[in-house]
């Protein structure tokens, strides 16, 4: 009997190659957290070398991080904590230190919000809750957006709220985590969407279908 071919391995240089990974890994890396073994902590390792010697930093940085801290260099990374642990977080900023550092597990599991928000929404339409419901519905929208790009949200939505740059209507629904979420996930994706046109010279809109009146959702006493 003929040995089964491995899997050919795909390099974390480009935006799919680095999704593909991160979908291939984390699942495993979450399976036993936070008892992991030897091995598995050695595989992310190494694809976090990998993915930090790839391009993924510098476009990052270039793209996203640059245009709201031009007073600081801020270094890309794709690590965990301090320790080496992942999951822990998404993204995270700190000016202090002038770093900007990516968990692959975090987004993972940031992406797995938006798989579950069809079954949250349903509970949040059915307790009444208007802020839990408009974050959800917004959720569910944003899986017409091809996953990849959800690298790019994350790290735009964490400095919204890291810079505190986002909307805030006369209610002050920001005060709610719900609200928070919602509003600073908002600013990334209008962020995201210039991003896009500039590159691709297309409208994410239309391409995705992806429809979503912000303005009628902005105001819980409408």
């Amino acid at each position: 009997m003929a040995a089964a071919r491995k899997s050919k391995k795909t390099p974390p240089s480009t935006l799919s190659g680095f999704w593909k990974s991160v979908k291939d890994l984390a699942p495993g890396y979450l399976e036993k957290y936070p008892t992991v073994s030897k091995k598995q902590k050695e595989i992310l390792k190494t694809f976090l070398d990998e993915a930090n010697l790839s391009p993924m930093p510098i476009l990052i940085h270039d793209n996203f991080i640059l245009p709201y801290f031009r007073e600081k260099e801020m270094k890309v990374s794709f690590a965990g904590d301090e320790k080496g642990v992942l999951g822990k977080w998404t993204v995270k900023i700190n000016s202090e230190q002038n770093t900007v550092k990516i968990d692959p597990v975090g987004l993972y599991m940031f992406a797995d919000e938006f798989a579950k928000s069809a079954e949250k929404s349903k509970k949040a339409e059915k307790d009444g809750s208007f802020l839990k419901l408009r974050l959800f519905l917004f959720h569910k929208e944003m899986l017409k957006i091809p996953e990849q790009y959800y690298l790019f949200l994350a790290v735009l939505k964490e400095i919204s709220l890291h810079s505190q740059i986002y909307a805030v209507d006369s209610k002050g629904a920001f005060s709610s985590n719900e609200a928070a979420e919602y509003f600073s996930l908002l600013w990334a994706l209008k962020q995201f969407e210039e991003f896009y046109l500039k590159v691709k010279i297309r409208n994410i809109r239309s391409d995705y279908g992806f429809i979503w009146h912000e303005g009628e959702w902005i105001d819980a006493s409408r």
